[in-house]
């Protein structure tokens, strides 16, 4: 099992795949579709549609923008530099799951269950994230959410150098534990829905105005 260290407290599992094991992939899945160990390099699969699983694998330079599955069960692969722009998981499983250097502007993605998931270094405006529950670590990384919206269960939830302007975190259900203590809070809608999740005492200076705003009061 390899591991990804965030920081002195935390480590997760990372995708598990052997490269002399994967087989090239070079076309559209089917349909309905149950793949493993496949090398998914520069394939473009716009606009389609299905449902299945994929397992042991490796995405890179694909893109899959406006792709629809559901549902969709996706353990152990990586992607790297890839598009996933408006595409849309729903009813999705992720275990050890990395995205890496990616455009994920406009994704929708609906995890009914989310453990082991790391994404960095990817641009996700006016994407749609959804949890619904979270058995291990959910980290983003130096990622961009500008309009993004967040739901579910953030509590496994660990953002880093992250920015989120207009971001709506209204309809997150449980904050508890989610750890923006490295993440600039500015400019995010639906403080209020964040409730116990951990932040520095000089971030609660930073974004007091809008704190008090949230809560009611009436600056003057």
């Amino acid at each position: 099992m390899k591991f990804r260290k965030i920081d002195d407290k935390l480590s997760m599992r990372r995708p598990l795949w052997e490269t002399e094991r994967l087989r090239s992939f070079d076309e559209e899945p089917e349909p309905d579709f149950e793949l493993s160990e496949c090398l998914f390099d520069g394939l473009q699969w716009t606009g389609g549609h299905g449902d299945g699983s994929l397992d042991q694998s490796l995405l890179r330079s694909v893109d899959f923008s406006g792709t629809v599955l559901s549902p969709f069960e996706i353990v152990d692969v990586t992607v790297e530099r890839s598009m996933l722009a408006n595409a849309r998981w729903e009813r999705a499983t992720a275990r050890r799951l990395e995205i890496t250097d990616s455009q994920l502007v406009g994704w929708q993605a609906q995890f009914a269950l989310a453990q082991d998931v790391y994404i960095a270094d990817c641009r996700a405006d006016f994407a749609g994230i959804s949890i619904g529950t979270a058995k291990g670590p959910v980290v983003f990384e130096r990622c961009r959410f500008m309009n993004a919206t967040f739901l579910g269960d953030l509590s496994r939830t660990v953002f880093i150098d992250c920015a989120f302007p207009g971001a709506d975190f209204s309809r997150v259900s449980n904050a508890k534990g989610c750890d923006l203590r490295r993440a600039e809070l500015s400019g995010i809608n639906g403080l209020m829905s964040l409730r116990g999740a951990l932040i520095t005492a000089d971030q609660a200076v930073e974004i007091a105005g809008e704190l008090a705003t949230a809560a009611g009061f009436k600056l003057a």
